[in-house]
């Protein structure tokens, strides 16, 4: 399957989707789970070195201050469109804490969004670490 445009402009599509993930970014550093929520779909899963977690495992662990993001960029790298599917790969430094201990992370994320009635929502995100050691 080759990736295509919508009937939108392509230009205007491809500005919204570059600009999901740093405001979905934005509403991390919130820690507030509600405007977190408006970005992923309620089947949302995380892929990370612990395995696969679910939207509710993570906002619960939000809610309950066990994990806080202070700071998170993304470098969007590329994004492929099949209709109302869209790939959004990025490069993805953040800082906060996880049950009291300082996190760091410099990893690769690949995002899997879907266009709906409410516009587009990440259905799966899958992190990668960053090897340091090897070039880019």
């Amino acid at each position: 399957m080759a990736a295509t445009d919508s009937a939108e402009p392509a230009a205007e599509a491809e500005g919204e989707l570059a600009s999901f993930i740093p405001r979905w970014a934005e509403a991390i550093v919130t820690n507030e789970v509600e405007r977190i929520a408006a970005f992923t779909a309620e089947n949302w899963i995380l892929i990370d070195r612990p395995g696969v977690i679910s939207r509710q495992a993570f906002h619960d662990v939000v809610a309950a201050g066990e994990l806080r993001h202070d700071r998170m960029t993304h470098e969007v790298l590329g994004i492929d469109r099949y209709g109302p599917v869209a790939v959004v790969r990025t490069h993805c430094c953040n800082t906060g804490s996880f049950q009291g201990q300082p996190i760091e992370a410099d990893e690769w994320t690949t995002n899997l969004l879907v266009q709906g009635p409410e516009g587009w929502r990440c259905v799966l995100t899958q992190l990668t670490p960053r090897d340091r050691s090897a070039p880019e």
